[in-house]
Parts: structure tokens; C-alpha cells; sequence
């Protein structure tokens, strides 16, 4: 045990993507991938960098799917792949990730983690065919769960791995009708699993994303997850660029553009009725004043108005 100046150091991205199925969990990690081997290597081809990106795909090859696929200014190219078939246990899972980091991979996609808990050959169904105490057998398995923890945290290569979730149902009103609204609930890993990423998404079911655990401060509210995302998260985590500095001022840069546009707003709803009109039926349904309106708030409101308002952007 010694002391020691506290320095910044490089650090690997080990990435939790959490979401109920249809989420859109498997294509966030391939952007997110994506973004991070292009700000590594901005002089490679497209072909060149899907070679750094490599997937271990336990869900009957959907990964394959988005091949060739566009998704806004990114075609899906042809990565690294493993169809990682049962058994799901500890041992073959981190022998996928090593079997592509000989292949060159420096983004490793892990889609999904679940089934080393909860799927043949997992965590839950060893316990379920082990004789005796219940509460002692689990006791059993815990060097399972330890040896996955070492095998994530000691990688070489950015780690991106998706989780389901147990899903459920709410009921939301929607123009006075009662509506079923899919949510996600608890991660499908050890209870405590989530504690060992460094960042982990929420994503819902428009495909958009919160962070539940950020070390990074990068991310605030919800965004969809794209290239942009991983390069920034690359950045922070590789080459200590101070990203946070950066989101700052986009922040404050947001914030006076929004308020800007609010002032527009309200000033031009004193002399306009059908302006007022409007503001004041949007403000109604927020039940909020427009001066507190979210920055997707203003904007969907400004589109409301038609280009009555010269916004700021």
C-alpha cells in the first residue's frame, strides 16, 4: 500500500447498455462502436474500421441483420463475428473476447451478457440443478459472477455489452384513451452488476437514452446514441481531451439559445392571438410555464408556430 499523486490515466470504455427488447440496444452498440474506432482512427477506410469492431452475438445472429444498413450518415460495415451459441458460462464468454482480440478487434461488443446469468448454461440454471441448500448453492456460484467481474474489468480493448431487462407494462393516457407503454425494469445479471461499468445507458422504447451511471459527466437528459457518442466517449477515456470543458459550453451555448428563443416566443404571443393561443394550449399540456420548457420542448413548439419565430440555434 503506498501513496501516491493521483494522475489522470488512459482508460479502456466498459459500457452497459440496458434496455427491454426492442430498445434498439444492439444497434446503439454498434454506433457507439463505431464512433469510438473512427476518432481512433480518423485516416482508415470504412472498410478498414469495422475490422477494429468484433461482436459476440448470443441472440440467434441478429447482429447480422443491420449489415449494410444505413443509420443517418453510417452504412453498418462488415465486423469481426462470433455466433456465440450455448452453453453461456463464464469461461466461454471470456473466450469470445479473446478469440477476437487475436483477431485485431480493439471494440469489443458482448450482445448479449444476460444469458451468461440467465440463459442455458448460465448462472440460474447451474443453480437450478444443483443438489442441496439453495442459499448455500448460490454461495457456490459466486466465484462465477467474480471470475466474469475480472475477466470485463481486465480487458485491453474498449468493452461494449448489452443487458436485457425484465419488462413491464404501464398504463399512459393518450388523448383520454388508456395506453400500454413497455418499460424496463431490473437488469437480467447479479443484482449488483450494473456497479462494475463505467458508463451504463438506459435506453426506452423510442430508442432514445438516459445514463444511469456516468464517471464521465459527459451525458445529461436523453439523446439517441450515435457515432458522436462514442467518439466523445473516446476522447475522454483515451486520450484525456477535456471533453467535459467542451459539453459545458455546448450546454451554456444550448441554454442561451433556448432562452433567446423563449423570449421570441413570448414576445411575439403578446401581439400575435394565435401565437398566444398555441403557447398557451402547449403550456397547459405541460402542465409548466414556457419559460421552464426543455430545449425538445421549445423546439417541438417552435414547429408548432410555423417559422413565425427567427430562432437561435
Amino acid at each position: 500500500m503506498q501513496v501516491q499523486e493521483a494522475i489522470r490515466e488512459k482508460q479502456k470504455a466498459l459500457i452497459g447498455m440496458v434496455g427491454p427488447s426492442g430498445s434498439g440496444k444492439s444497434l446503439s452498440s454498434l454506433l457507439l462502436a463505431y464512433g469510438i474506432v473512427k476518432e481512433m482512427y480518423p485516416d482508415l477506410s470504412e472498410e478498414e474500421r469495422w475490422k477494429k469492431i468484433g461482436a459476440a452475438d448470443t441472440e440467434h445472429k441478429r447482429l447480422l441483420n443491420y449489415v449494410g444498413q444505413k443509420f443517418g450518415d453510417v452504412t453498418i460495415g462488415s465486423f469481426k463475428y462470433i455466433n456465440f451459441e450455448p452453453p453461456f458460462n463464464t469461461d466461454r464468454y471470456n473466450m469470445a473476447i479473446q478469440l477476437l482480440k487475436q483477431q485485431g478487434v480493439e471494440v469489443v461488443i458482448v450482445d448479449s451478457l444476460s444469458h451468461q446469468w440467465q440463459g442455458e448454461g448460465g448462472v440460474v440454471e447451474v443453480h437450478g440443478s444443483m443438489q442441496g441448500n439453495s442459499f448455500q448453492n448460490w454461495g457456490k456460484l459466486a466465484p462465477e459472477s467474480s471470475k466474469l467481474v475480472k475477466g470485463l474489468t481486465s480487458q485491453d480493448v474498449h468493452l461494449i455489452t448489452t443487458l436485457r431487462v425484465k419488462s413491464d407494462y404501464v398504463i399512459e393516457q393518450i388523448d383520454g384513451k388508456n395506453v400500454p407503454k413497455k418499460v424496463g425494469m431490473k437488469p437480467v445479471q447479479k443484482d449488483d452488476m450494473e456497479y462494475e461499468f463505467d458508463t451504463v445507458f438506459s435506453l426506452n422504447m423510442d430508442h432514445t437514452a438516459r445514463v444511469s451511471k456516468d464517471i464521465t459527466n459527459l451525458f445529461d437528459g436523453e439523446f439517441f446514441i450515435n457515432e458522436d457518442i462514442g467518439a466523445k466517449l473516446y476522447r475522454y477515456l483515451e486520450l484525456g481531451v477535456d471533453v467535459q470543458a467542451e459539453e459545458r459550453a455546448r450546454r451554456e451555448e444550448e441554454e442561451a439559445n433556448r432562452m433567446s428563443n423563449v423570449a421570441k416566443i413570448r414576445e411575439l404571443s403578446s401581439t400575435d392571438e394565435e401565437v398566444a393561443k398555441i403557447v398557451s394550449d402547449c403550456e397547459f399540456k405541460a402542465n409548466d410555464q414556457l419559460e421552464n420548457f426543455t430545449v425538445p420542448m421549445v423546439d417541438k413548439l417552435i414547429k408548432l408556430l410555423g417559422g413565425k419565430v427567427n430562432v437561435q440555434n
